[in-house]
């Protein structure tokens, strides 16, 4: 099997140097890349400051090679797309949450018969004249008074319509003859909370002997406010950075410097101006200047520049490489490390045209690896890699395993985390991270483990001397991940190992293939049951290397939980790897593999299609190869890994593809 491999590699190496009339200088291709799941909460969450996680009821990100966030396999849905537009709205809303909602009261004229008279359901001014009615402002905001009205018409100028609020400049509209039909007439004024009043007028009277100028008025509404004091005042601040919303430069400063965040680039004057055509078009319609500014805000939001991660080739066709302008790298840098948007130190090297040059790019990535938002690689990177995020998914039966519970599941989730922490930000070197004899465990951890207590809730590092444990193939997490509900699966667990440590994936098993039985089994342990498996020449080319790596492990049952029967049998945890390397027990076996080449050559495949790529394209191959020799030579330093990934010219340039 080992030399299988080894030939498959040196095959596939000279395909890249055969397939490229430039070999080590093509950085290969990127497809336009989708916001996934947890990048769209990310990022509204850094764009926004909001805690809502709208993509939590958006459909489940598809997985390529291991990973969600691989280019080539997000697709995008229809339903996707309104789900997104739902989201638009329910985050413009929360960010400028005021205090109070707005709301509407309606009520109709009742004036001096001095100046007019009832006419239908409205008020007929036949004269110079106002009608006040005093109502009360919930909050400081803006206001918006609508008048239904209709213009008798007669002399040179139309009829119009006065609004005034006391302390304020009245507002005087034209009231034209519309197809002889009522319509609405808008102003806005700025309140301060609490009891006022609005006056509606006739302010120009005219008549000869042969017309008479007259306004009928159905009825006046007063809704707001539409800006009001922010439930959160930090959020509204991040959008609304000036004060004059009404003002078309203040408008264009809003959506440039929310767009140029929101995009990640520079937004272009044309862009700017199409956001703009929103707000005039809200304002014409009689809506306050906020209003037209929040629809343009969604527009941001649902546009691609949001959704999408743009990289622009000048030449699509050309296979020539080209660098990414230093926005693009910032974005590439950002979502790499920390699943999200770049932060205004990194937009800020980027804007200054520094951040290609390498001092500057492994600073950077020095400086955000050391920051706490690259807990992402633990959250997203670990969590896919070392299958956490699915523990979970698959209850254990209860009936079987009573010591199973939340708390328990927890504990098991937090453990490995922090154990994937302390290589990332630590320094344990990953040829450690299958044989390291420490772990971190609280109080219900050790008690399950059967350490002695450690007197807190809270994790901490112990020591695993003495334990029949060693690494992360031993830990609770990835056991349960791993196993059925009812007893434990070598096959899983081999095939995880396979799989994850040594990017050797078995073949899909042959139609027709019965698996094993999932209720207790009480004629023999599981092993003896999948040994039939090697009898099976369709079978036997997978299991004799896959089930010897689970069956190394089946001294842990299926919530992880130490034995040394199975079913009242005795456990065999004897094996080979590769049918070649003997080991006795799981840490053998993990000794063994952690002097495997092949394990360090996959952390890295598996690191640089987290970056987004697909590790089966051609140029794929020779990125990795340099990336693992250079991965050796830093003595296996993870946090040393990213850096060598982020500076690598795969990283830093793209081509485009005929």
């Amino acid at each position: 099997m080992r030399t299988n491999i080894a030939r498959l590699t040196l095959c596939l190496l000279w395909l890249c140097a055969c397939g490229s009339s430039s070999s080590g200088s093509d950085p290969g291709r990127v497809t336009l890349h989708r916001l996934n799941n947890a990048e769209y909460n990310n990022t509204v969450r850094d764009l926004l400051g909001t805690t809502l996680q709208p993509a939590d009821s958006f459909p489940a990100d598809d997985r390529g090679y291991g990973f969600d966030n691989v280019a080539d396999v997000l697709r995008l849905s229809p339903l996707a797309v309104e789900l997104y537009e739902r989201a638009a709205q329910t985050l413009v809303a929360d960010a400028l949450r005021t205090t109070e909602p707005a709301t509407t009261e309606r009520y109709e004229l009742m004036g001096s018969t001095a100046s007019g008279q009832v006419l239908g359901e409205g008020w007929l001014f036949f004269s110079v004249g106002s009608v006040a009615h005093s109502f009360t402002a919930a909050a400081a905001g803006t206001y918006r008074i609508t008048v239904r009205a209709y213009g008798q018409q007669a002399g040179p100028d139309p009829a119009a319509v006065s609004i005034e609020i006391p302390g304020q400049a009245p507002q005087t509209i034209a009231v034209p003859a519309v197809e002889a039909a009522p319509a609405l007439y808008t102003a806005s004024f700025t309140l301060t909370a609490g009891p006022t009043s609005v006056a509606v007028g006739f302010p120009n009277d005219f008549a000869d002997a042969s017309s008479d100028r007259n306004l009928w008025i159905d009825y006046v509404e007063i809704s707001g406010p539409y800006d009001g004091p922010a439930v959160d005042p930090s959020k509204r601040a991040r959008i609304m950075t000036c004060a004059d919303v009404a003002s078309t430069a203040c408008q264009e400063q809003i959506l440039r410097g929310f767009g140029e965040r929101a995009w990640r680039r520079p937004m272009l004057d044309a862009e700017l101006a199409e956001l703009q055509t929103l707000v005039t078009q809200a304002v014409a319609a009689g809506d306050p200047p906020e209003t037209g500014v929040r629809l343009a805000l969604q527009a941001i939001l649902v546009s691609s520049n949001f959704l999408f991660r743009v990289e622009i080739d000048p030449s699509p066709k050309s296979l020539a490489p080209h660098r990414l302008n230093d926005y693009e790298l910032a974005s590439r840098l950002s979502y790499f490390l920390w699943s999200t948007m770049p932060d205004d130190e990194l937009f800020a090297a980027a804007r200054d045209g520094k951040l290609h040059e390498p001092a500057e790019l492994e600073r950077q990535a020095r400086r955000m690896l050391a920051d706490p938002k690259s807990v992402a690689l633990v959250d997203n990177f670990a969590g896919q890699w070392l299958f956490t995020r699915a523990l979970g998914d698959q209850d254990p039966d209860y009936a079987l395993f009573p010591e199973y519970d939340d708390e328990l599941e927890a504990a098991m989730r937090i453990e490995t985390r922090r154990y994937f922490e302390e290589f990332l930000r630590g320094d344990v070197p990953m040829n450690q991270f299958l044989t390291a004899d420490f772990t971190f465990v609280n109080d219900r951890l050790a008690a399950f483990y059967g350490l002695p207590p450690v007197n807190t809730n809270e994790f901490v590092r112990v020591s695993l001397k003495d334990t029949p444990r060693r690494g992360f193939l031993s830990q609770a997490s990835f056991l349960r991940v791993t196993s059925r509900p009812k007893r434990t699966s070598p096959v899983l667990r081999g095939k995880w190992i396979l799989d994850n440590l040594l990017c050797s994936p078995p073949r899909p098993p042959p139609p027709g293939v019965e698996s094993l039985p999932d209720g207790m089994m009480a004629t023999g342990s599981i092993r003896s049951r999948l040994e039939a498996h090697v009898k099976n020449d369709v079978c036997a080319s997978c299991h004799r290397v896959m089930d010897p790596l689970g069956f190394g492990l089946d001294a842990f049952d299926a919530i992880g939980k130490f034995r040394t029967e199975d079913q009242g049998f005795p456990v065999d945890t004897t094996g080979k790897l590769w049918g070649e390397l003997p080991f006795t027990n799981a840490t053998d076996m993990a000794a063994l593999l952690a002097a495997e080449p092949l394990v360090y050559r996959c952390m890295v495949e598996k690191l640089y299609t987290y970056t987004g790529r697909s590790p089966n394209r051609v140029e794929a191959i020779e990125h990795i190869d340099q990336l693992t020799s250079q991965f050796v030579d830093s003595g296996y330093s993870l946090r040393e890994l990213l850096v060598a990934v982020v500076t690598h010219q795969s990283f830093m340039t793209r081509r485009g593809e005929p």
